[in-house]
């Protein structure tokens, strides 16, 4: 790269970090730092939510994943991302935004009992910090092949994880929103000029498919796969029926929208339910549009370089063929995008993950009663702590980054993703939720058994329960089963208490009883356990973002034109995802 290209990539991700730092000046409450004091615009939390989905591991990494599984892998991003936000702001999130919580396992505890939210905490955790070492090592793999530094090249990575968690750490939320909003804009303008230049090359599409049946005549590739590179219905596995790796990516990126703190921390942020829910017709628009470029890169360098060693060489490779030689700064262009992704990655799981210790472990188990200060002392220390764990999990990634997420995701993921489905649509017993919970991780677990099972017992497990794609349906199957199981011995939960949770009015009553000075409440559901009554932070904080909002989000004074109206951008964006992959990509 010259120097131009490495100015570039310096001065554009510079100057939206400086702008980060500029706008979290001036005090700062637990509420700022946490939920932005709840006043972020839809088209704000929409950007954010897309930057932090979409990240430098997503580059890299989907590409790579695309390069082995094909168009099929695209149903992830349109189909699951698009369910699992809509599903969380017109169902799942709302008794949280309406109850003034700041993370999603709070709600865990008010439905099922703290154990519950203790397992999710720690289920975040595993999963998030995976996904922050997946940021690393696609930084590592690029930096390397553009500098030439090899293992050097971790230093750099190193310094660009400290950067993001230092500007993570003094602003919060707020400064963490904005500098994703302009990331986003950075990354899709990076998305696109890699794209078109290999696009170019290959002839379009066209030009993709003759190479690919070029390869499967010389015997480079099988027709199966060749298929499945441009065919949604395709599959790159004898055996597995089409439908099931569609419905499997859904599961995991819809699962990804529901138990992810990092995308409920934003949610939560909206200024109203009218705000959230157009927040998701954002996100998933521009997600369409990004992961497109994004997906159908990886199936392109199939044609182009189709015997690499690992997918995720793919992303670097192209950049090094196809735009160093080029010039022009493009290549900078491409790396500040990478870059954005990366560090929008980083501060959001970070300052998510923070959140999760600090309210869901520090502040309810260890240190019950202290100032605001405190906590945001707490929650800043965190944001260090966990991104250093990340680099944790870099020595397994060498089976490829998507494949260890994906088969991690069917121990713990799945299941948590069921209870909060379960929670929130049905009245199964409180004591349904840690039980069913464990079940499904033994289940998830037993299919990494197979290997010692085959050495020592010379006994192979059934594919159709270690297959992954069976293996989620296995997972949330269990887990649903055993909550129902539980319920009808312990019995279910009353249609009161029920309503009472899914609009949140237990939660306001119990911070208004539980705040000195403040007005009788009425009798809270049952659910509420009467020990977090005497943690005065937990309470008083939610106290201050709880506040009446109308069904719609919009105040009885005010009214919108037919064509704001959150439902009618859903059902469209809705229709035009499933007709791209169940009809046109098919």
């Amino acid at each position: 790269m010259s120097v131009l290209e490495w100015a570039l990539v310096v001065g554009i991700n510079g100057a939206i970090i400086g702008f980060g730092f500029w706008k979290s000046r001036g005090p700062q409450r637990s509420v700022d730092w946490f939920l932005a004091a709840r006043s972020l615009p839809w088209w704000m939390v929409g950007l954010s939510m897309f930057a932090t989905a979409v990240d430098s591991g997503d580059y890299v990494a989907v590409a790579g994943a695309a390069y082995q599984q094909g168009l099929p892998y695209i149903s992830a991003w349109w189909i699951g991302l698009t369910a699992g936000w809509c599903l969380m702001t017109w169902v799942i999130l709302l008794p949280m935004y309406r109850g003034g919580m700041y993370t999603n396992c709070e709600y865990l505890e008010y439905r099922f009992g703290p154990a519950a939210r203790v397992i999710a905490v720690l289920i975040q955790l595993q999963s998030r910090t995976n996904v922050l070492a997946n940021v690393a090592f696609s930084l590592y793999l690029t930096f390397s092949i553009l500098t030439g530094w090899d293992a050097n090249t971790w230093w750099l990575v190193v310094g660009i994880a400290l950067a993001a968690a230092a500007y993570t750490a003094s602003g919060g939320l707020k400064s963490v929103a904005i500098t994703d909003s302009m990331q986003s804009v950075v990354m899709l303008v990076a998305a696109i000029v890699l794209w078109w230049s290999v696009w170019d090359h290959v002839g379009g599409w066209d030009g993709l498919e003759s190479r690919l049946s070029e390869h499967v005549a010389s015997g480079v590739l099988r027709s199966d796969v060749a298929h499945a590179m441009t065919h949604v219905g395709g599959t790159t596995k004898p055996g597995t029926p089409p439908w099931l790796p569609v419905v499997g990516f859904a599961l995991v990126m819809s699962s990804y929208c529901v138990i992810n703190q990092s995308q409920a921390m934003r949610m939560l942020a909206a200024r109203s339910i009218w705000d959230l829910r157009m927040a998701a017709v954002v996100a998933s628009g521009v997600t369409v549009v990004v992961m497109w470029f994004n997906v159908t890169l990886g199936v392109m360098g199939r044609a182009v370089m189709p015997e690499l060693s690992t997918g995720d060489l793919v992303f670097p490779k192209l950049v090094e063929q196809f735009l160093i030689p080029l010039g022009g700064g493009l290549t900078g262009i491409v790396v500040a995008g990478l870059l954005a992704g990366g560090i929008s990655t980083y501060d959001s799981v970070g300052s998510a993950l923070a959140s999760v210790f600090t309210r869901d472990i520090y502040a309810r188990f260890i240190v019950r009663r202290a100032d605001d200060r405190h906590y945001l002392r707490v929650s800043r220390c965190a944001t260090f702590a966990v991104i250093a764990l990340s680099f944790v999990y870099i020595p397994f990634l060498k089976q490829g980054m998507v494949a260890l997420y994906l088969k991690l995701v069917g121990v713990a993921v799945m299941p948590l993703l069921t209870i909060y489905v379960m929670g929130v649509l049905t009245p199964v017993a409180r004591a349904s939720g840690t039980v069913g919970l464990l079940v499904g991780i033994a289940c998830g677990l037993t299919r990494f058994a197979d290997p010692l099972t085959r050495r020592w017992f010379e006994f192979a497990l059934p594919d159709w329960w270690i297959n992954i794609w069976w293996g989620y349906l296995w997972s949330c199957g269990i887990t649903a089963v055993t909550m129902v199981a539980v319920s009808i011995v312990r019995g279910w939960i009353s249609r009161e208490e029920r309503e009472r949770l899914a609009q949140g009015s237990s939660l306001v009553a119990e911070q208004r009883s539980a705040v000195p000075g403040a007005a009788v409440a009425v009798d809270h559901a049952p659910s509420v356990d009467p020990q977090e009554q005497g943690s005065d932070w937990l309470v008083v904080s939610r106290q201050m973002v709880s506040q009446a909002i109308a069904d719609d989000g919009v105040p009885e004074t005010e009214s919108r034109p037919w064509w704001t109206a959150p439902a009618l951008w859903t059902i469209l964006l809705v229709s035009i995802v499933l007709l791209l992959n169940l009809v046109i990509y098919w």
